[in-house]
Parts: structure tokens; C-alpha cells; sequence
């Protein structure tokens, strides 16, 4: 089983060695290009996302810092709590395997829809004011989406199978670890709201 430990550079590198780390890396990369392709071959999706891109674009280049961090932080924040909610389900981890492929999803649909719309503006905003920020939370996400299914995984062997078990205290260090990187998607927010005061007045949609 799964032994939970305090972060530590033993724990750290057995985390980062875990297959499924990689796993939900491809399901994000998978994620992104099926967004981008998807874009191009549907007109009534390239109406909507256009309507969303310049009215949020404008919103966001109209507020300040501390309203498009809040409002970034939420968005991502969603993504943290439904994992984490799902942790505590039994038929929670494929669900968990869903949310970066959903992630990526969205974020291909518009950076491609950017390229696709704008070409080398369209890229250049991509670059400097979505994946600086996303790319980081991603990062993050995965490993709290990690530690939810290792959570996620042994609930269920405990309860179903009677194989697994609870240590002590696990419960807290899973919400431990999930704080922590939470703290990271707090981060990449900031990343988010910093870009959009530097850089959106380059950009006019």
C-alpha cells in the first residue's frame, strides 16, 4: 500500500516517479490538442468561444490585479475542490482522471481558437498571458490530483476488498499535501492577474 509520508526528498522523488504523474501529463497534453483540432472544425463553437474571448478579454484588462487574481483563483479552485471531493468517494478516482483532460480541453479550445482568429497575436497572447500561469497550476493540479487518487485508490481496497488500510493520521496529511499545492494554484493565479496588468493592453480583440 501507499504509505503517506511528510514531504521530504525520498517522498518527493517516489511522487514524482509515480506512473501516473505522466499519466495525467498526457491526459492534459491529449487534452489541449483535442481543444485546438476541435476549434477548427466547428464554426458554431468558434462563434461562442469569440463571444467569450472578447468580452472576458475586456473584462479582464478593465479590473485590477486583486479582481482577476480572486477571479483566477476561483476558477481554479474548482478544479482543487472537485478532486479533492472526489478523493473521499469510492467511485471517485476515474473521475479524477477526468479533470486534466477537461483542463486541457478548455485551454486548447481557446488558445487555438486565438491562432486560428488572430494568428501571431492570437499566439503571442497565448504565450504571454495563458500558458505562463497554466502551465504552473497544471503542474500543481496533477499532483493534487496524484495524491486524491492515491487517497481515492486506497479508501477503496479498504472498504471493498478489505486489502488496504487507513494510517494514522492519513486524513490530515492528505489535506496537508493538498493545501500545500494548493498554495502553489494560489501562485499561478497571481502569475495570471500579473500578466494581464503587463500585457493586455498589447493585445485588442
Amino acid at each position: 500500500n501507499y504509505k503517506y509520508k511528510v514531504y521530504n526528498g525520498k517522498a518527493f522523488k517516489e511522487m514524482m516517479e509515480n506512473s501516473r504523474i505522466l499519466f495525467f501529463a498526457v491526459l492534459f497534453a491529449i487534452g489541449i490538442i483535442i481543444g485546438a483540432s476541435a476549434i477548427k472544425n466547428d464554426g458554431e463553437m468558434i462563434e461562442k468561444i469569440k463571444y467569450i474571448i472578447s468580452n472576458y478579454a475586456m473584462q479582464r484588462a478593465g479590473q485590477g490585479i486583486l479582481e482577476n487574481f480572486i477571479n483566477s483563483l476561483l476558477v481554479n479552485m474548482i478544479f482543487v475542490c472537485l478532486s479533492v471531493f472526489f478523493a473521499f468517494s469510492l467511485i471517485g478516482y476515474p473521475l479524477i482522471m477526468l479533470l486534466p483532460f477537461i483542463r486541457g480541453t478548455a485551454i486548447g479550445a481557446v488558445s487555438g481558437y486565438l491562432y486560428l482568429e488572430y494568428k501571431f497575436m492570437g499566439l503571442g497572447y497565448s504565450l504571454l498571458m495563458i500558458y505562463p500561469s497554466a502551465v504552473l497550476c497544471m503542474v500543481a493540479m496533477i499532483i493534487i490530483f496524484n495524491n486524491s487518487c492515491e487517497y481515492s485508490h486506497n479508501a477503496y481496497l479498504k472498504a471493498i476488498t478489505g486489502r488496504g488500510h487507513f494510517e494514522k493520521d492519513e486524513t490530515k496529511l492528505f489535506l496537508i499535501r493538498q493545501i500545500i499545492f494548493s498554495a502553489v494554484v494560489a501562485v499561478s493565479s497571481l502569475i495570471d492577474a500579473l500578466s494581464v496588468a503587463l500585457f493586455s493592453g498589447f493585445f485588442l480583440f
